[in-house]
């Protein structure tokens, strides 16, 4: 019997390992969705709010380097609050100024990061629970097993469909059901 892999992070959850082989896996039939399928909510684009940049409040990004900066407001003079020291980490970005960002990440911190570190790239963070979550070929909680993905692994976000998204984890492709990830709204669906 083939065990499906498990995804973990170690270091600071900057290195992910793949545990065990798994069966090969088949890609969807479903092409993968553009960033815009993500962006506009099931009612118009027009009721929500809009920063600076022109693009809605609040959103989903990324980040995009090694080492991003949070300060405790939107200027270089503002204090040093913490370090992020994790690509592809999902932020929402919840108000701009000038070339400013006010992000909140997963565990509802917030602080300034300047725009420039920040990527439209979707990417989202599987949530804390006490055991992995199982990353399915179909969206359905009966669909085949692809790998089994520990809280706090990253993946790309490439659509949504009804309370499922599809999702890429270290080159493994496949379906995590939407309550167990952060980084995409309710309202978001490719379809």
């Amino acid at each position: 019997m083939t065990r499906p892999p498990i995804l973990r992070l170690y270091m600071g959850f900057s290195l992910l390992v793949l545990l065990t082989a798994s069966a090969p896996f088949s890609a969807s039939a479903q092409s993968p969705q553009s960033v815009e399928a993500f962006t506009e909510p099931q009612n118009s684009q027009s009721e929500r709010a809009k920063g600076a940049s022109g693009l809605p409040l609040p959103r989903f990004v990324s980040i995009k380097s090694d080492a991003a900066n949070v300060r405790r407001g939107p200027g270089p003079d503002f204090p040093l609050l913490w370090q992020y020291q994790r690509r592809n980490l999902p932020l929402e970005v919840i108000a701009e100024y000038d070339d400013w960002r006010r992000v909140r990440d997963h565990q509802g911190e917030e602080g300034w990061m300047k725009a420039p570190l920040l990527s439209g790239a979707r990417t989202v963070m599987v949530r804390r629970s006490a055991h992995a979550v199982t990353l399915r070929a179909v969206p359905d909680a009966t669909g085949g097993v692809v790998a089994l993905v520990q809280p706090g692994v990253i993946g790309t976000l490439e659509a949504c469909r009804g309370d499922w998204c599809e999702v890429e984890v270290d080159r493994y492709d496949g379906w995590l059901p939407r309550d167990q990830i952060w980084g995409v709204y309710p309202f978001e669906f490719s379809e």
